[in-house]
């Protein structure tokens, strides 16, 4: 064979061998991949398997079914298999507190009823984690939690700043606009949320589960913030609770509160509709002080 034919024959020869290592090499990459992809899998398995983790997620599942279908009219009913679930742990019961406190602040227009499923869940007591020689009620574990709610106002006017630095910052005006959308955005979600939660404690306060001082800090959250809904809310608030609020020893506050209120209105920033409403509740402070 002439020099010409070997070097046809070596690169016959050569390609198939290419070709074998080039599959071989895919089918390591094939393999590593698979083996990597599957070791957090069997990880989780184990995770999930822990009987008590399926315990409490079960838990979780039927509270989260229960307050999906809660309305005054199947509150009795629904209650029953509330008080029928095995809330036994301290993960457990802050775990439906959360539940509850979450559908109440989303859904302000049923709190009276996620306010009464409280009040019946008020007996319960479990051990702590830590120590579980000692118990822990569901009003202390309520109060933390309204508590947390609290500071997460002061954790978002943080984010609100840093947001404004950044849109006071921006390179374009375009960037502005989108960081003026996004900080709108954040705030009005933060203000509904802020009075979806004073609702449910003005509920909650209503059945004698919280202090008058949360309720104080409700009433300065709300004239603080000067907007249409705070101060109606404000209104709301006040015409519900504020006899229990405006007792001797409290005077000076509450008195505080109505000369607030009643700058609001000489100032005009608000909406007639609000400013009436202001005035109604002042007029109603009145008629019960004679």
């Amino acid at each position: 064979a002439g020099p010409g034919q070997r070097r046809s024959q070596q690169s016959l020869r050569k390609e198939p061998r290419k070709i074998i290592a080039t599959v071989s090499l895919n089918e390591d990459v094939k393999l590593n991949k698979a083996e990597k992809a599957w070791k957090p899998s069997s990880k989780r398995a184990s995770e999930v398997e822990d009987p008590e983790n399926i315990k409490t997620q079960e838990l979780f599942r039927r509270v989260r079914s229960i307050l999906n279908k809660l309305t005054p009219q199947m509150f009795q009913q629904l209650m029953k298999q509330v008080t029928e679930l095995s809330i036994d742990t301290e993960e457990r019961l802050k775990g439906v507190i959360d539940l509850i406190f979450e559908k109440a602040i989303s859904e302000p227009n049923f709190s009276v009823a996620y306010a009464n499923m409280c009040r019946c869940l008020m007996g319960l007591k479990v051990p702590t984690t830590d120590k579980p020689s000692t118990m822990v009620n569901f009003r202390k574990v309520l109060l933390n939690r309204c508590q947390k709610e609290f500071e997460k106002d002061k954790d978002d006017d943080e984010i609100f700043e840093k947001k404004q630095k950044e849109m006071d910052e921006a390179a374009t005006p375009e960037e502005k606009t989108r960081l003026k959308e996004e900080l709108d955005d954040a705030r009005d979600k933060a203000r509904r949320r802020s009075l979806g939660n004073i609702k449910f404690i003005g509920e909650l306060f209503k059945l004698k589960m919280l202090t008058e001082a949360i309720m104080h800090d409700c009433v300065v959250k709300l004239l603080k913030n000067h907007d249409e809904e705070s101060l109606e809310c404000l209104c709301r608030l006040l015409t519900t609770i504020g006899k229990d609020l405006d007792f001797e020893k409290a005077k000076p506050r509450m008195d505080q509160y109505f000369n607030q209120m009643e700058k609001i209105i000489k100032e005009k920033k608000t909406s007639s509709r609000i400013r009436f409403m202001l005035q109604d509740v002042i007029d109603l402070r009145r008629v019960r002080c004679r």
